[in-house]
């Protein structure tokens, strides 16, 4: 059971719903299932940088691929960002090795 009342007992579907809706009102979100917020939870934890091996353990995906498969539509902004990080990188590396200041341009 993941919800427990203020006893200890585990609450009934209904109730947890009732109480999901009444938290979604009081913080003024517009209502959405309890399902989705596991939905909404991939694509950002993606988006922040965690690694899809532990996505996918967190929400208990049989395989990597499957998590990929279902949230690939996140991947491409994550993509763009992951290569101008790995640019900044090398690019510093080659201020390093060079002797330049980093960021330098050696035009």
């Amino acid at each position: 059971m993941i919800f427990r009342s203020g006893t200890g007992i585990p609450m009934r579907q209904r109730t947890v719903k009732r109480e999901f809706r009444r938290l979604l009102e009081a913080a003024g979100i517009r209502p959405i299932r309890l399902n989705d917020l596991r939905h909404m939870a991939a694509p950002l934890a993606v988006a922040a940088g965690v690694s899809v091996k532990l996505i996918s353990d967190q929400l208990r995906h049989a395989s990597i691929s499957f998590t990929l498969e279902r949230y690939s539509h996140v991947l491409p902004s994550i993509q763009d960002e992951a290569a101008a990080r790995v640019e900044r990188m090398l690019m510093r590396s080659e201020d390093f090795h060079a002797g330049r200041e980093p960021g330098a341009m050696g035009l």
